[in-house]
């Protein structure tokens, strides 16, 4: 199997190392982070094509949906993850990104399980 390239798009310091070492116990050493959108844009562009996209169900409604549209007008990683969970006062992303095409692989809670993980990555 060959190595994944994961792409975490975390605004939060204090979430990004929990979730990078997830997917490091999970024998996935190619993680990258990314705090704004710019970045994270920028990160999707390069040549080596994302695997797994980490996105947080809490980022702002007009961010996601603009990194949604934005995956839609270039090659998109092959994978959606969210983690964190769904506020009532906001839309569903994961949903949104189904309903765009997307394939999400999961839907994590906070703490996210290595366990959980596991599971949503044996679905690449």
């Amino acid at each position: 199997m060959r190595s994944l390239q994961v792409l975490i798009h975390q605004a939060r310091p204090f979430h990004q190392i929990p979730l990078h070492q997830a997917f490091n116990a999970q024998g996935v050493f190619n993680v990258r982070l990314s705090d704004d959108l710019v970045n994270t844009t920028a990160c999707l562009g390069r040549e080596r094509a994302v695997d797994v996209l980490v996105l947080d169900h809490g980022m702002p409604e007009p961010s996601a949906l603009s990194l949604l549209q934005h995956l839609q007008a270039q090659p998109a990683p092959r994978a959606l993850l969210f983690v964190g969970q769904v506020d009532d006062k906001r839309q569903d992303m994961a949903l949104e990104a189904r309903r765009r095409g997307f394939r999400v692989v999961g839907e994590l809670p906070w703490p996210v399980s290595t366990v959980a993980l596991e599971k949503a990555l044996a679905r690449l």
